[in-house]
């Protein structure tokens, strides 16, 4: 059997076609959802003067006073609180510092929004809903690495980045190569 360029690159072809699928689904994903709304800052107050800034705190706020904190600070109604203190692999809360609470809270159209919240400061760190989440389940696809969906230097993406490559350039080639 001999193998040709247009019999190589239809056979390529074919094994890329569903990455890059995946890669047009998410790039049109992307760029259809703002990333301020992904974040959630919809749901933050606009605080009007100057930033008031808290002493630093080596003791955690209880939680009543982190309810009412995300209350005061967003458009959110705070329903429960949980410690998170372990890093757990993919989790909304990855790359931030421990110990975070997690405050479950409705928005108004009765969503669940997770926002986590440092325990010390009362800041809020991140605020996470079903729109981030499938930003995040997105970008893994796009960046195929889909345990962590953090790791944009992973060998896959590189090999096939440069498949998806030869692929266009050989089926130029052939568009213009005539039997």
């Amino acid at each position: 059997m001999k193998i040709t360029l247009r019999s190589f690159h239809r056979y390529i072809s074919l094994a890329i076609s569903i990455q890059l699928l995946l890669w047009t689904i998410s790039g049109i994903y992307f760029s259809f959802n703002k990333i301020e709304e992904v974040r959630g800052e919809q749901y933050l107050i606009k605080e009007s003067g100057q930033q008031v800034t808290r002493p630093e705190n080596t003791k955690k706020i209880n939680f009543e006073e982190a309810k009412s904190l995300v209350a005061e600070k967003t458009t959110l109604t705070p329903l429960e609180l949980q410690v998170i203190e372990e890093p757990e692999r993919g989790s909304e809360f990855r790359g931030r510092d421990l110990p975070l609470y997690k405050i479950i809270s409705q928005n108004e159209e009765g969503e669940t929004i997770n926002i986590y919240q440092d325990p010390y400061s009362g800041e809020i760190m991140a605020i996470r809903s079903s729109q981030w989440r499938l930003w995040d389940l997105m970008w893994g696809l796009h960046i195929m690495d889909w345990a962590e969906r953090e790791n944009i230097d992973n060998v896959f993406l590189k090999l096939f980045s440069f498949i998806a490559l030869f692929t266009a350039l050989s089926g130029v080639v052939l568009f213009f190569y005539k039997k």
